[in-house]
Parts: C-alpha cells; sequence; structure tokens
C-alpha cells in the first residue's frame, strides 16, 4: 500500500496539526505529489524518533507550485483508534520540555522502573501522593486503575497527568466526576478534550464541559468526529440557545 510521511519538527506543531486537521479526518501534505486522487494509503506521522500510522485515501493532488501537495481523507476511527492518536500527540507535548539529556534521560526512566516494580500497594499510594513528576507519570503507566484515584487527589497533579488520566475509557464514572469537580482542570483545553472524547463522562459531566468552552471552541465541538455522536448533539443544542 501506498506510504506517505508527514514528519514534524515540534510537539507545537504536532499539537496544531492535530486540533486544525487529524481531528476533522483530514490532512494536507505540503509538496507532496506523484500519486493519484482516490489512491487508498497509509499516513506515517513522524515526530522525534517516534511515528504513528493512520489509514487514509487520497482525495485532492495539486502537482504545480505554489501550493503543490496531497489532501488525504483520514479513514473512520473507533475510540481506541482514537485513544491512540490522541496519546501520541499528548505525549509528545508531554516530552517538549525534557529536563536531562536523553542519555541521562534513558538511564534515569530505566532506574525509576526498576525501583517502582518492587513497591508493594501501600507504596504506590503513598507515591501517588506525593511523588514527584516523573514518578508519577512512570507510576501511573506501571499501575494504573489501582492509583489513579490518590494520584486525583495529589493538588500536585498536572494538566497533562489530569488529561492523560481523564481519556481513559476505563476510568470508573465517580473519577471522572472527580476530574469535572476541579474548576481549575476543568478550564484547561486539554483536559475538556479528554472529557468529551471519554464514553465514561456522564450527560451531566459533558454538559458542565460544553459551558466552560469558550464559543469558539464550542463551534468546533459538532465537527469533531472523534466525540461521540452525543457529545456533538449536546453541544449543537448549546448552541441553538
Amino acid at each position: 500500500m501506498l506510504s506517505l510521511t508527514y514528519s514534524v519538527a515540534d510537539a507545537a506543531s504536532l499539537r496544531a496539526l492535530f486540533e486544525k486537521e487529524l481531528a476533522h479526518r483530514r490532512v494536507f501534505l505540503p509538496g507532496a505529489g506523484g500519486v493519484a486522487a482516490l489512491t487508498p494509503c497509509e499516513l506515517v506521522i513522524e515526530h522525534a524518533g517516534r511515528s504513528h500510522r493512520l489509514a487514509a485515501e487520497v482525495v485532492f493532488v495539486k502537482e504545480e507550485d505554489p501550493g503543490r501537495g496531497v489532501g488525504l481523507q483520514l479513514a473512520p476511527m473507533d475510540a481506541a483508534a482514537r485513544e491512540a492518536l490522541q496519546g501520541f500527540v499528548d505525549s509528545a507535548t508531554d516530552e517538549a520540555q525534557p529536563e536531562v539529556t536523553k542519555t541521562d534521560d534513558e538511564k534515569l526512566a530505566q532506574n525509576l522502573q526498576e525501583r517502582l516494580r518492587s513497591l508493594s500497594p501501600v507504596e504506590q499510594q503513598r507515591l501517588a501522593a506525593a511523588g514527584t513528576l516523573s514518578e508519577r507519570m512512570a507510576l501511573e503507566r506501571m499501575y494504573g486503575p489501582s492509583v489513579w484515584e490518590t494520584l486525583l487527589r495529589n493538588t500536585r497533579l498536572t494538566v497533562p497527568e489530569v488529561a492523560r488520566i481523564g481519556r481513559k475509557g476505563t476510568l470508573p464514572r465517580p473519577l471522572v466526576d472527580v476530574i469535572a469537580a476541579n474548576a481549575s482542570w476543568l478550564a484547561a483545553p486539554e483536559v475538556q478534550r479528554a472529557l468529551l472524547s471519554n464514553p465514561r463522562s456522564s450527560p451531566v459531566v459533558v454538559e458542565k464541559v460544553l459551558r466552560c468552552m469558550t464559543r469558539s471552541d464550542l463551534q468546533l465541538v459538532p465537527q469533531q468526529t472523534a466525540y461521540p455522536g452525543t457529545v456533538r448533539e449536546a453541544a449543537k443544542r448549546m448552541l441553538g440557545r
């Protein structure tokens, strides 16, 4: 199958690509050519040595400058595929400002993982309540559901951490409600997107999130196929009031 690569230079550009194009199931590859319209293909998004693959179809081709490039329509994505794409984008944002060199970071991550593997359940909860950012992130990746509640009670939790947990489709509804009850978290667009895409968000939570959004952001919700149909309909009703 035809494979087309879109290389993104930095985390901010990847986030912009997602919000302006990928979330709408479309993307334009500037400078690309030599393909025919209606050709099935695979889009490979590359950033910082990582890649994410999406099924797509060529729907527009312009061979001449100015504006030479290829337009793609992405294939429909189920909840798991949407979460995987969102995770790829958000993890790039998390890594945008490394505190140490890559070599040192790899060594620290390995040592941290080895230390966390031997934690007892009580120690896991203690670290979730008082650990550093790197410890909390590693803990959530390793132990997930068993530490979510304690992490969400930690006042030092950052917005990217909250959004990462808020996207989890297996997050219990009471914990979804905990996130939605925190005004400072709910004011963050990243957290708003996480809750709107989570099938565990109740209609009450969805309406609460929509009410916190700016009108310009709210107007985009009905177009976002990454959100459940009930969320898009709720946004339409709110816009019509």
